[in-house]
């Protein structure tokens, strides 16, 4: 977290995901391995933290790693990048739900099943939703991006392991009883260099919104 007396730093996780199904180079990654370390907006010194590698695509490594990030870099703000294939726009996530992650097969051939959930969440709300206003989120996010980039929200992250590292990170924070500035991004995919740096454009967009929203 921002250590007192550094009031106009924000540190920032971006993760991605790596291959999963048929597909080899996942966007989500592309962009996350393009973004720099530090970045200036307005008043604010924004380093931005990502992890050496992708994330798996496996309900039980994300269950264990997750976690292991968040205490190891104490992000303030905490955005997670995942692949929507039948999408053609970019779109923040407003939750995630708690169940339904026995429903689709991960990159293990495995599922997060119904006792595993009961076990590791059964006390924990069935719907979890950040604590950012994304509605307004959108609206500087597209001020400052742009009208050639189509940003929006969506409240369908899914049953798969993208609403499944969602709710990993909200749940860690409802657990310590703290704020959760945690917000999921859905990409489309992204076949041409042309179409990731779009990405790139979009995602330090949003970090710069979420990180001056976090201050406020």
């Amino acid at each position: 977290m921002t250590e007192d007396g550094d009031n106009d730093k924000v540190t920032v996780l971006v993760t991605g995901f790596g291959a999963f199904q048929d597909i080899k180079i996942n966007p989500s990654w592309e962009i996350v391995s393009r973004l720099p370390s530090t970045l200036n907006h307005n008043w604010l010194n924004i380093q931005i933290i990502t992890p050496p590698e992708a994330l798996k695509a496996s309900y039980h490594y994300l269950y264990d790693a997750t976690p292991k990030l968040l205490e190891e870099h104490k992000p303030d703000v905490v955005v997670h990048i995942g692949l929507a294939v039948e999408r053609t726009h970019f779109a923040i996530e407003k939750g995630a739900e708690r169940d339904g992650y026995n429903q689709y097969l991960d990159n293990d051939r495995k599922v997060f099943n119904k006792s595993e959930i009961k076990k590791a969440w059964g006390k924990s709300p069935p719907h979890l939703e950040s604590s950012f206003d994304l509605e307004d989120v959108l609206v500087k996010w597209r001020a400052l991006v742009g009208k050639d980039v189509d940003l929006r929200t969506s409240d369908d992250v899914g049953n798969y392991v993208c609403g499944f590292v969602y709710y990993t990170s909200l749940e860690y924070s409802w657990k310590r009883g703290i704020y959760a500035p945690v917000v999921f991004m859905h990409v489309p995919l992204l076949p041409e260099r042309s179409d990731v740096e779009k990405g790139v454009n979009a995602i330090l967009g949003l970090i710069q919104v979420l990180a001056e929203g976090f201050l406020k």
